[in-house]
Formats: C-alpha cells, structure tokens, sequence
C-alpha cells in the first residue's frame, strides 16, 4: 500500500514537472562573473536544483561525519566511566 503510495506521489511529481518545463522553455539569457549565455529557462532551474542538491549533500555528509566522530568519542568516555564505576564498586569500603 505504501509503495503504490509513493508511486503515485512520483508520477503525480513527474507529470507537474513535465508540465512546469513545457510552460518555461523560452530561452533566457544569464550573465555569470566570466560568461554570458542564453538557455531555456527550464533547464537553467534544473542546473540551479541539482547544484542545490549537490551543496545540500556535501554539507550533510560533512556534518554526519562529524557527528559520527563525535559519537564514537562519546561511547569511549562512557565505556571508560563504566569499567572506572564498575572498579569501584568492587573496591571495599573503609572507615576512617
């Protein structure tokens, strides 16, 4: 059921898309710092979308793997406190 679902969900997406590059494909000129060039519109928002989504990876990816280190760190520390606790609770009490 959830996967006819999401099939829907991506043909209902393509057929909206289809429809977004066939309304915007009249050619439009931009002008980059070292170039200058004319292109359908559509395709310069599908360059815009999948750099976005380059970007937007690249900075997830970096903060997962920071996280990931900082995770492990974490469960280090805790296994060190752990053995330390478990170390005392053997130990025998004194009176003083």
């Amino acid at each position: 059921m959830l996967s006819l679902f999401r099939l829907l969900i991506a043909i209902v997406a393509a057929m909206i898309g289809l429809a977004f590059g066939y309304a915007n494909f009249q050619s439009t000129s931009v002008d980059l710092f070292w170039t200058q060039t004319q292109a359908p519109l559509v395709l310069l928002l599908a360059v815009a979308f999948v750099v976005g989504l380059i970007v937007a990876a690249l900075i997830c990816a970096t903060r997962l793997v920071r996280m990931r280190a900082q995770l492990s760190s974490t469960r280090r520390k805790l296994k060190d406190a752990e053995a330390e606790i478990s170390t005392l609770r053997s130990m025998p009490i004194h009176d003083a």
